[in-house]
């Protein structure tokens, strides 16, 4: 009978033991929190790469706040949000500079290019975000070929299903042509032919492109060509279709 006292003594006294313990582990918890919650707000909100929306309004539209706790903040969620209500940004980076600053680095959209859908043509960046409705007269690279399917602001380009190959050839050739600088050399982006894409270059040649091209090198055999072989006053077609690159003269 002893012998099962001190066995029901040795219960109870675990029970409390680990009662004891979970209670101390969220004391502790809480005490984080409680420590967190005063020491970790954000007394400053840094911006950089901005020039289109001022610090305030891309922080507001992030719902980041001077006072907000840093660690509570999710940094996911308020650069998803920033990039879907400003859409001439193309992305964001939120970093925490401690004690209390909070630092938000955004990239804005580079030089865009002009889709037509029904209604009236909308900005495309070279990411393939729809900016906004194109104003009459704006001066982008002209798209042809493709119909975007229900176009709205901030979201990305959507087209028909037979579509999305020549959709996706168009953001790879666009990136090249914006990592090079030379979108703006475009007049325009046909991708209604079946055998290449034609693009209108510097007002005065006409650049046939294959599809399935590495456009970064293809782009490069074209600029070779076009700044340093041809004269200011040449115009024609130049045919990347092939491995050598071929002019031929208006």
């Amino acid at each position: 009978m002893a012998g099962r006292n001190r066995r029901r003594r040795r219960k109870r006294k675990g029970s409390f033991s680990f009662l004891y313990k979970l209670l101390m582990f969220f004391v502790i918890c809480g005490a984080i929190v409680a420590a967190m919650a005063v020491f970790f707000k954000v007394d400053s909100i840094e911006v950089t790469g901005n020039s289109r929306y001022t610090p305030e309004e891309i922080a507001d539209s992030g719902n980041i706040h001077v006072g907000d706790n840093m660690f509570l903040i999710n940094k996911f969620k308020a650069a998803e949000a920033i990039t879907q209500k400003l859409p001439y940004i193309s992305s964001v980076r939120i970093s925490r500079k401690l004690p209390d600053t909070l630092c938000i680095r955004v990239e804005e959209n580079g030089a865009l290019c002009a889709i037509e859908a029904s209604g009236g043509d909308w900005l495309l960046s070279s990411t393939g975000k729809l900016v906004e409705r194109a104003a009459a007269g704006e001066e982008a690279t002209h798209i042809t070929g493709l119909t975007p399917i229900d176009p709205e602001q901030g979201k990305a380009l959507q087209v028909a299903p037979e579509q999305t190959a020549a959709k996706e050839s168009l953001l790879l050739l666009l990136s090249a042509l914006e990592s090079r600088g030379t979108l703006r050399r475009c007049d325009s982006i046909d991708l209604s032919g079946s055998d290449e894409i034609v693009i209108r270059f510097d007002g005065r040649f006409d650049v046939l492109m294959p599809w399935d091209a590495d456009f970064g090198y293809k782009l490069d055999c074209l600029l070779a060509v076009v700044d340093t072989k041809l004269e200011a006053n040449e115009k024609g077609t130049i045919d990347l279709t092939r491995r050598e690159v071929r002019f031929i003269p208006a």
